[in-house]
């Protein structure tokens, strides 16, 4: 067996050690962050990130940054089996890692987030440093916007993060700081795919891509019109140019039009319907995720390219990883355990 071929066989068997039906019920029955932690440390996959942690003493943000390092945990095991082409997307993967470093440091400014900052990079394994474009144990020393300037210096994030550094803490603007460097994130994806193996390859990994991409401009779209009533405008400048199943005719037809539920309608209308099965409409990041969720699982049960099974492998993690994180929100909350569940995709 190949490098390659054997980097798909390994990533197809650690998805069959993912968490099942029966670890969810199990989960949705704990009443504390310390019980959910005892569970994931002493019966699940994620037993090598929670290793040696005092489950009884755990909050909440660090429970969800050791979770979030699981998928360095899995990159390891996969690294073995890759080659040089398949060490680009492992770069992505961690390159969404520095997307929510950088906004996790500015959040600990002004909250309390710096110490899960600090257990998040403090448990990274040593390998990730190498794939990285900053310092990340320069990061977990930052507590300023001059200093994190500092460690960014010469990175493709600098210039973009520096913008945001005139305004006041209080009045920074996240989520349009977060759109930009995803613009660039986006950009680095598809140059990178542009330079993978096959044809075959390149089109369905350019489908999950550009598909993940739509999807959050769908989910952007309609929260900002149901919940903010947001200009068209404004909206305009909070989305991705690239599209998948729709033109950029249709969708500026989605931004235009006066009815959140509209767009609903669309989607449900559309290519994507058979990913949706017949799935009841709860809110719209369920939705869109169940979407790729469903896309990734067949992906990687039906084709070979090992590229294309690493990068949805590593989706459907991410998919698992946020599964848990709803439940720690709900259980944190007081959610019922059935309007829990309805926020899981498995």
């Amino acid at each position: 067996m190949t490098g390659s071929n054997a980097m798909a066989a390994k990533a197809r068997a650690m998805f069959g050690e993912r968490l099942k039906a029966s670890d969810y019920q199990t989960l949705l029955q704990k009443k504390s962050v310390s019980e959910i932690a005892g569970y994931l440390k002493t019966s699940t996959c994620f037993s090598v990130a929670l290793e040696g942690i005092n489950d009884k003493a755990i909050h909440r943000g660090q429970l969800e940054a050791l979770l979030r390092t699981d998928v360095f945990n899995r990159l390891s095991r996969l690294l073995r089996y890759s080659n040089s082409g398949s060490d680009r997307f492992i770069y992505l993967t961690i390159m969404e890692t520095e997307i929510s470093l950088i906004l996790m440091c500015i959040r600990s400014f002004t909250s309390d987030e710096a110490e899960d900052r600090i257990t998040l990079i403090s448990r990274m394994p040593i390998y990730v440093e190498h794939y990285m474009t900053f310092n990340i144990r320069r990061l977990a020393e930052v507590k300023n916007f001059e200093e994190l300037l500092k460690v960014l210096k010469g990175t493709m994030f600098f210039d973009t993060v520096r913008k945001y550094g005139d305004a006041k803490m209080e009045e920074i603007d996240y989520a349009g700081l977060e759109h930009e460097m995803r613009l660039q994130y986006y950009g680095k994806v598809l140059e990178t795919i542009d330079l993978a193996g096959s044809k075959q390859g390149k089109a369905q990994m350019r489908e999950i891509y550009l598909s993940a991409i739509e999807l959050d401009n769908i989910a952007i779209i309609y929260r900002l019109k149901k919940y903010f009533q947001t200009p068209p405008d404004r909206i305009r400048k909070l989305i991705s140019p690239q599209t998948f199943v729709f033109s950029s005719k249709q969708i500026q037809s989605m931004i235009d039009c006066s009815d959140a539920d509209e767009v609903i309608r669309i989607l449900q209308a559309s290519k994507y319907k058979k990913y949706i099965s017949s799935e009841k409409f709860s809110y719209i990041e369920h939705y869109t995720n169940m979407i790729s969720f469903n896309m990734n699982y067949h992906f990687i049960e039906f084709y070979t390219d090992p590229n294309l099974v690493l990068l949805s492998y590593m989706l459907l993690s991410e998919c698992e990883i946020r599964n848990v994180v709803d439940i720690i929100e709900g259980v944190r909350y007081g959610i019922s355990a059935d309007r829990i569940k309805m926020l899981l995709i498995y």
